[in-house]
């Protein structure tokens, strides 16, 4: 009966201690499980994360192509303002490249640091740096163009500045020649022509009784105020509102008539105006 007692208390021992051990390997796969899917998550977190840092380092690809073919397209009413809106966008770009290249490195330390390094998470990596770097030397670029852009425009500026002062030179130097010549015409064809009495004509000094009964005609000092100024090429009648006209000075013959009525007062008419100022610039008409 002891010995029964005895053999079953060595069972239950060794059943007990067969517990023990199972609970222990469950307790240990348990752990190993649980490191597994923690490493499987942070694997899949990475994952995910780099796939994001992907898709907005393209994001910024293609808003650096986007900058570029405004650039390129740029009409020229609006330059100045299209220019500083693709700087303020560059910058704004070139910031976001920045935090993305910080967050690569990141990640890419955590990568080596934990021993268990991709391939593919290594090869992408690079591939993303290579992009980063990329867009970096295309920015450049394009600041570089937009800086060429900008002293272009103002050399371009200047080199219109200085035509207009230069055409403005010209059309002033033309215009003042142009008026001087004028000038000079209406000089050349100025003619003049005085209307009195006999008697209002010695006094002005346009006439002068000589010895022997001579008369000199604008042979001393006369009074000019007298004459009235005129052009030759407009003037072609001379009303004298007198009855009797003389003419003093010496006018070529068939380069005028006087008309009007017979007992009226007459109009000297200049038929050929080379002809008649031909001899002399001032006309003296006598009046009676």
């Amino acid at each position: 009966m002891k010995k029964s007692f005895l053999l079953l208390g060595l069972f239950a021992l060794l059943l007990s201690a067969c517990a023990g051990k199972d609970e222990k390997k469950i307790q240990e796969d348990s752990l190993k499980i649980a490191d597994l899917t923690a490493e499987y998550e942070e694997a899949t977190n990475f994952n995910d994360s780099l796939m994001l840092l992907m898709g907005d380092i393209y994001t910024g690809l293609d808003s650096i192509n986007t900058q570029e073919g405004l650039l390129y397209n740029m009409g020229s009413g609006d330059a100045a303002d299209r220019r500083a809106e693709i700087r303020r966008n560059l910058s704004a770009i070139k910031a976001r490249l920045a935090a993305n290249k910080q967050l690569l490195e990141s990640m890419e330390a955590k990568v080596k640091s934990s021993g268990n390094e991709n391939s593919v998470q290594a090869k992408t990596i690079a591939q993303l740096r290579k992009h980063i770097e990329q867009q970096d030397a295309k920015i450049a670029q394009l600041e570089s163009d937009l800086s060429k852009a900008k002293d272009e425009i103002t050399n371009l500026n200047t080199q219109v500045a200085e035509t207009q002062e230069q055409v403005k030179a010209e059309t002033q130097a033309k215009e003042e020649a142009q008026a001087a010549t004028v000038a000079a015409e209406n000089e050349a064809n100025k003619v003049y022509y005085a209307i009195g009495s006999n008697k209002e004509l010695k006094n002005k000094g346009l006439l002068a009784k000589k010895f022997l009964g001579t008369t000199k005609v604008l042979k001393g000092q006369f009074d000019a105020s007298y004459f009235v100024a005129a052009d030759k090429r407009t003037l072609k009648s001379i009303p004298t509102n007198a009855k009797k006209v003389k003419i003093w000075t010496n006018m070529p013959e068939g380069s005028y008539r006087i008309v009007g009525e017979k007992d009226g007062p007459k109009t000297i008419e200049i038929t050929n105006p080379a002809k008649f100022w031909s001899l002399s610039s001032h006309l003296v008409i006598q009046t009676d």
